[in-house]
């Protein structure tokens, strides 16, 4: 049985998450605050932490970065929950250890994937089992390995599918992982054919990924990529949602919307300007 430390300074929130995943079958501990959590990661480490970002005193950044010290801890995958998702949010997190994200408000059945897909990630920590990428550790690694040299011209791509959430909502979860793979490809022809020998692609978890590439192919294999996916993403939506040009689906917030066909977005953050 895996256990899994869940932390969060609202009782509701870790609540809901204790009653979501043990039906599945793991042992929830629970923690209020950054003091508290590595108290109980001291007692008995977990095999995964739900960790809250925005913690009052010691925030998630500070816990995840002393686990990161710990040699105890710093193998434990980390997913961060936070309603921040600005591209420097997400690039401190995983410098900081994050393995992966989940924003406020939650689905309950996209937790579970995400809680599932990191505990395999533990087993199999050099690739995802879903895409066969990089992912988790090697992530982080090969993040602060580009950025170690602020000399070099170097840009991290952070991609991800607009509106996957709603997509999963309005269609399965099973055709959401078949477009992660397909999105996963259409990065990896596009580096292939714009990027440069030694770059990198990796699979972050759910449909985010990252690409490392020099700043001055960084909008060549973004624009390359988005073009590739646009060719593929008809097959994943009904004729009738293709004629319109939308979809229908729920947002976070449980209030009909109607969305665009989807997209991957990209967040390009270099030091070309530097």
């Amino acid at each position: 049985m895996s256990r899994i430390l869940v932390v969060d300074d609202e009782p509701l929130i870790v609540e809901i998450i204790a009653e979501t995943l043990a039906p599945e079958g793991y042992q929830i501990t629970k923690a209020y605050s950054g003091e508290e959590a590595l108290y109980r990661l001291g007692q008995e480490p977990p095999d995964l932490v739900l960790l809250d970002l925005m913690l009052p005193g010691m925030d998630g950044l500070e816990v995840s970065r002393q686990m990161q010290q710990d040699a105890r801890l710093n193998h434990i995958p980390i997913i961060m929950i936070t309603a921040k998702t600005a591209p420097h949010d997400r690039k401190t997190g995983y410098q900081r250890g994050a393995d992966d994200y989940i924003t406020k408000p939650f689905d309950t059945d996209e937790l579970i994937l995400r809680v599932r897909s990191q505990l395999q990630h533990l087993q199999h920590k050099t690739k995802s089992s879903l895409t066969g990428l990089p992912g988790g550790q090697q992530v982080e690694a090969a993040i602060e390995e580009w950025t170690a040299d602020p000399a070099a011209k170097r840009a991290v791509v952070y991609t991800d599918i607009e509106n996957f959430r709603e997509y999963n909502q309005a269609y399965s979860f099973a055709q959401g992982e078949k477009l992660i793979q397909r999105a996963a490809g259409c990065l990896d022809q596009a580096l292939s054919e714009k990027g440069n020998p030694g770059d990198f692609l990796g699979h972050i978890g759910g449909a985010e990924f990252v690409v490392l590439t020099t700043s001055e192919k960084s909008y060549q294999v973004a624009e390359r990529a988005a073009d590739l996916f646009k060719q593929v993403i008809p097959e994943f939506f009904s004729n009738s949602d293709q004629v319109k040009g939308n979809f229908s689906s729920i947002n976070a917030q449980g209030e009909p919307v109607k969305l665009p066909l989807l997209n991957l977005s990209f967040d390009i953050v270099d030091n070309s300007a530097g």
